[in-house]
């Protein structure tokens, strides 16, 4: 089975599974992206599969992306600071995988497969992943206090890398924005906690990319001075 016979036999089975919750596919590619829209933005389906022909992988996440806070790193990037990854519409907030979720080193979770009854035995493993799980986080997260609580409380996140949930780069921006439109009070102590975090590095090997990223939260924080929470 090769990777066009595969991508059509998954959807022939997970897109009736999912139209229920307005997930509708996105594009025709051989990776694919299924998406629905909410009120903050968007949610997304995104994977492809691993080609190890005649036995094929799906791998797939789940993000959620929040349409002020792609604005708000927009106005950023217009002050003429370059962002790594850049910004567009299609910057995700927050996301997550089965293997984040469970602490599964290893990408790719699902066994290969051959025939289409493997197909459809995972789509029945993600959507029972999705039901369980995806779509009762992508929902809670809707609410970006749920979000501020989680990474900016009492215990502030010093990184998202080795957690369940990503922000697919510029984390500190992120959160920094997260706080503010959360309006939980949690705004200056989360930049104080950014500020202490960067220079603490700046004696470091990678000092000088230290102090530009705080540049970064610096005018970011400008910005920020006439925004307010959205709750």
């Amino acid at each position: 089975m090769n990777k066009t016979e595969a991508r059509q036999l998954m959807m022939k089975y997970l897109i009736p599974r999912i139209e229920q919750y307005g997930f509708k596919e996105r594009g025709k590619a051989t990776d694919f992206q299924i998406v629905r829209k909410v009120d903050c933005g968007e949610d997304v389906i995104n994977g492809g599969l691993t080609d190890y022909n005649p036995e094929q992988q799906i791998i797939y996440n789940f993000y959620k992306r929040h349409k002020s806070i792609i604005e708000l790193l927009m106005a950023l990037e217009k002050k003429g600071i370059s962002l790594s990854p850049p910004i567009s519409k299609h910057t995700g907030t927050i996301g997550f995988s089965y293997e984040t979720i469970n602490g599964i080193l290893q990408i790719g979770y699902l066994p290969t497969m051959k025939t289409e009854h493997d197909v459809e035995k995972c789509v029945g493993l993600i959507t029972d992943f999705m039901e369980t799980t995806a779509i009762p986080l992508l929902d809670k997260f809707e609410d970006l206090r749920e979000i501020d609580r989680m990474i900016n409380g009492k215990t502030p996140w010093e990184t998202d890398a080795d957690k369940p949930y990503r922000f697919g780069g510029n984390f500190h921006l992120k959160r920094l924005i997260v706080s503010k439109l959360a309006g939980l009070g949690t705004y200056d102590r989360t930049l104080n906690f950014i500020r202490e975090n960067y220079t603490s590095h700046f004696n470091d090997k990678y000092g000088d990319d230290y102090k530009q990223a705080l540049q970064h939260v610096e005018e970011l924080n400008n910005i920020l001075e006439g925004v307010m929470p959205i709750y």
